[in-house]
């Protein structure tokens, strides 16, 4: 037993308690405090003595001799610890590699495609086994996503587009945060009419039918990509909305129930917008690349091509709202836009076949308003604008009944029966029978007059109820443009049935002239109808214009200006079809009221000397086989 536990025990330390333990340890120390210095010094020779482990030696030694800055094995240790470094990175490489082709295998597998399929057959996006959208989920994205879109850019307009009040809201909403403004800006820009109607065209035309994934992917990205940057900052914009329309009430003085309604009408259209839309959009995608991508993935980010640029957070208080990259590249397309149509145009006029041409200038030889007053002498389509594609198809349609479809009927016209493989046709019977369907397109028409005339009231007369009222709009307006279709689809087929046989008719005029007997008869008309511009024409020549009006028209209904689901032409289309401007409603009314009574006073040309005159263009107002090479 050592000294100093010899001492311990002699004083009976084990059975002191800590206070007498403590006062004995004050004693000790103002003795000198020899007891307390023996034991440190005696613990220190000890831990002197204790040997060293060899590890810590060789890492202490090493430590030294780099901050030594030796060179012969510090050269060694250098090029060691770098040789080191590089295979750490190409390992580190290699394994981000192994891991990104491991989870593009994963996203993409067996499993994961079928998980696809399956979300998107339970969510009634798609069919089990076939990539196309269902008419159900095309009908919610014409109707619901059009409507919602459309509300946020009425509600930016509002909040935004005002130059009385809209400073005034940008600059209280940037002391909250300018990222609101922000928010609202991007929400103004959700809408775009191009990416809508190409996305719903399909549908607008056949309802009852899936649309494929591929017709319809890229406006889908497009309009997918502004709602998912959105997506994170739903919150914000709430705010946004609540704070604006305060503003906004405070400065019109207006009473608040107009402003709730508003605010509550563009916040259910939020909930719609992202709670049920964004996921079915959301479905079609991943669909459509067959990977089962997360919704929100750094992989998702890329598909859809979004940059920090396109994210919120860009702006500081006092500035504009930034256009979106969209939008630049959109107004950087314009600039090469004329040339490109100036080139489109030209290829056209080269290869438009001569009987086409013809037959676009006869459909040109009257105005608007002179078809108008010719087969609506009555106004009932007054309110019906004069760039609605369904009533310009009618115009048309009743043009060539008035003046070239008495080809089909008219005993004055020989055909002769002749036999085809071995078969007797009679042309005659084909045409008459031809011409009874004829009555389709005034069937259809007429039902189109009565959904135009439902839509214009309520427009007129919405009602106080303004969802209500919303969702009856974008119903009618479907129902509208899918009478136009109608409208057109019936007159179209018409035109080329007409057209195939017609051309039969002049082939075998160029050719074997069995069917027609009296092609170079004249064709005279009784007093009632000797106006009709045809009236003393051969028979030949009221077959070939016959055929070039039909050939025009059907051409225009199926690849022209009269095709599309959008129902009215712009007036681009306005101007580059019938050479009109389209103004405002008000200036058009008033100056549609004089051009009513100065040009529906000039007759139409009748006689056969005003016809056979040649426009300013060089294209004659009337064909004879020889200007168009055609050899009978």
């Amino acid at each position: 037993m050592s000294e100093f536990d010899q001492t311990k025990k002699a004083i009976g330390l084990g059975n002191l308690d800590d206070s007498s333990r403590k006062d004995m340890f004050e004693k000790f120390k103002s003795a000198g405090g020899e007891v307390v210095k023996e034991k440190k010094a005696k613990l220190e020779a000890e831990k002197k003595d204790r040997p060293q482990p060899k590890v810590r030696q060789g890492n202490v030694s090493r430590t030294e001799f780099d901050r030594s800055g030796g060179k012969s094995s510090g050269g060694r240790s250098g090029s060691g610890s770098s040789s080191g470094d590089s295979k750490s990175s190409q390992s580190s490489s290699k394994n981000s590699v192994d891991a990104s082709a491991a989870y593009e295998k994963e996203i993409s597998s067996f499993t994961a495609r079928f998980a696809i399929k399956l979300k998107c057959w339970f969510a009634r996006v798609t069919p089990f086994g076939i990539a196309e959208v269902t008419p159900a989920c095309m009908g919610i994205f014409a109707r619901d996503m059009k409507s919602a879109l459309m509300e946020f850019q009425m509600v930016g307009n509002e909040l935004l587009g005002n130059g009385s009040y809209s400073p005034k809201i940008t600059q209280a909403l940037d002391k909250v945060n300018p990222l609101i403004v922000e928010v609202l800006g991007m929400g103004h820009k959700l809408y775009n009419s191009v990416d809508v109607n190409e996305l719903t065209e399909m549908y607008q035309l056949s309802p009852d039918r899936g649309v494929p994934i591929d017709r319809i992917k890229d406006p889908l990205i497009r309009i997918f990509k502004k709602l998912y940057v959105l997506y994170p900052y739903q919150e914000s914009y709430r705010k946004g909305v609540s704070l604006a329309y305060e503003h906004l009430q405070k400065l019109e003085g207006k009473p608040a129930l107009i402003y709730n309604s508003r605010r509550k009408k563009i916040l259910s259209e939020l909930d719609n917008l992202f709670g049920t839309i964004f996921e079915k959009m959301y479905l079609i995608v991943i669909r459509g690349e067959n990977k089962n991508i997360p919704m929100v993935s750094k992989y998702m980010e890329n598909l859809l091509g979004i940059t920090p640029h396109d994210k919120p957070g860009q702006r500081h208080a006092g500035e504009g709202i930034p256009a979106t990259e969209s939008e630049e590249s959109d107004s950087e397309s314009t600039e090469d836009k004329p040339s490109e149509e100036k080139e489109a145009k030209e290829k056209e006029e080269v290869v438009i076949p001569k009987e086409m041409a013809y037959g676009l200038r006869l459909m040109k030889m009257y105005t608007i308003e002179q078809l108008r007053k010719k087969f609506d002498p009555r106004s009932e389509n007054s309110p019906i604008p004069d760039s609605d594609k369904a009533f310009l198809a009618y115009l048309y349609f009743k043009e060539f009944d008035d003046n070239y479809s008495f080809v089909m009927t008219t005993k004055k016209i020989d055909l002769k029966q002749v036999h085809v493989a071995g078969n007797r046709v009679d042309y005659r019977q084909k045409l008459l029978d031809l011409y009874e369907t004829a009555r389709g397109t005034l069937d259809q028409f007429r039902i189109y007059q009565e959904t135009f005339k439902e839509f214009t009231a309520h427009k007129a007369n919405p009602g106080a109820n303004y969802i209500e009222a919303s969702k009856k709009t974008t119903a009618l307006e479907t129902k509208r443009s899918q009478h136009s279709r109608n409208v057109r689809v019936v007159t179209k087929e018409f035109m080329e049935k007409t057209r195939d046989l017609l051309l039969v008719l002049i082939n075998d005029m160029k050719s074997k002239r069995e069917i027609v007997g009296n092609m170079d008869d004249i064709m005279t008309f009784d007093s009632v109808e000797a106006k009709k511009r045809l009236n003393k024409k051969p028979v030949k020549q009221c077959i070939m214009e016959a055929y070039c009006f039909t050939l025009a028209l059907a051409e225009r209904l199926e690849n022209g200006d009269l095709y599309g689901g959008v129902v009215e032409l712009s007036p681009e289309e306005m101007k580059e079809s019938f050479g009109v401007e389209v103004k405002d409603e008000n200036d058009a009314n008033s100056e549609k009221a004089q051009s009513v009574e100065q040009t529906l006073d000039a007759p139409p040309p009748s006689s056969p000397e005003e016809t056979d005159k040649k426009s300013p263009d060089g294209i004659p107002e009337t064909m004879d086989s020889d200007e168009f090479s055609v050899d009978y």
